[in-house]
């Protein structure tokens, strides 16, 4: 990892200042935030550079893959893929940035296998998925079953995952087709469950569990199994509440798409380096970051140590 780039992480890990360059520089001694400024604007693989760093060593088969989507909110003219979307968060129109996230998790790690900017302009969110989706197949993930919710269970990734010999769990909106009636006339009855097919031909169970439809292509999982491992789907939201509130995710104010990008992805980085001392100490990254803000910046970190190798 180049000294610039593991400076800008430590950074972030040690101190909560805004996540500008000029504040992040403030940090040390001998670094200025024009030299932050150039980490940022110089282009990179950061989807395999993430892979090298923190997943290739970590996941491969087990666990689940998690696929979900999250808004930053951000006011500044001119900044790259910034535009008017829909946050569910906040459950309003804001301007921001819209990110499609792959994360991985056993229920205690949570690895994001990668991260993509959507853009009104582009290609469309499901798309987007697709692709995120095709490129853990090809890093050799085999996971115990996709997670996801009612927004990505378009046909089209259904069918996909479907072919990878993998099992999906998802919620379903209530008008979707299931043995040729929707799913609401279904079950008059807050629960139920059958076997059979949707509109798009994949055989299923669906779960319906008060207002919620769940739907698995895992015919052997049992009713409370669905419930129990869609339940795991919440680890991404935890993801994404760290990366806002502890790593500033939405932070960057610069305007061109490498350093936004550069950003998100240092970002991440900082995060898996603090969760794997935190799963070591058998803490929280909450506890570990207040630990953290009581010591010095160092111009090196211990956490690095389990890093430095694949580096």
């Amino acid at each position: 990892m180049e000294p610039l780039m593991t400076l800008y992480i430590i950074a972030l890990m040690y101190r909560n200042t805004k996540a500008h360059c000029t504040e992040l520089a403030d940090c040390f001694d001998d670094v200025s935030h024009d030299q932050f400024t150039r980490l940022l604007q110089k282009p990179r693989p950061w989807q395999k550079l993430l892979w090298r760093l923190v997943g290739q060593a970590e996941v491969l088969r087990g666990g689940y893959l998690i696929l979900d989507d999250t808004v930053l909110d951000k006011f500044g003219a001119g900044i790259f893929g910034v535009h008017w979307v829909y946050c569910s968060r906040l459950q309003k129109v804001v301007r921001g940035l819209n990110l499609v996230v792959l994360l991985w998790t056993d229920g205690k790690r949570r690895l994001p296998i990668g991260i993509k900017l959507w853009r009104k302009s582009g290609k469309s969110k499901v798309e987007v998925a697709a692709q995120l989706l095709r490129r853990a197949r090809w890093l050799g993930v085999q996971p115990q079953a996709v997670l996801m919710d009612s927004w990505y269970a378009a046909n089209q990734l259904l069918k996909q995952i479907a072919s990878y010999g993998w099992h999906f769990i998802t919620r379903l909106k209530k008008n979707r087709k299931f043995k040729d009636r929707l799913l609401k006339q279904h079950w008059p009855h807050r629960f139920g469950h059958a076997t059979g097919k949707l509109g798009c031909g994949l055989e299923v169970v669906i779960v319906k569990d008060g207002n919620r439809y769940l739907a698995t292509n895992d015919l052997s999982l049992s009713v409370q199994e669905v419930k129990r491992q869609y339940g795991k789907r919440q680890q991404i939201e935890e993801f994404f509440k760290v990366m806002r509130d502890q790593l500033r995710w939405q932070q960057c104010s610069a305007r061109s798409e490498a350093a936004q990008l550069s950003h998100l992805h240092l970002c991440v980085l900082a995060y898996c380096i603090l969760e794997a001392e935190a799963v070591k100490q058998g803490t929280t990254i909450y506890k570990l970051r207040r630990w953290l803000y009581r010591q010095e910046v160092p111009l090196q970190s211990p956490l690095f140590q389990p890093f430095s190798r694949a580096a």
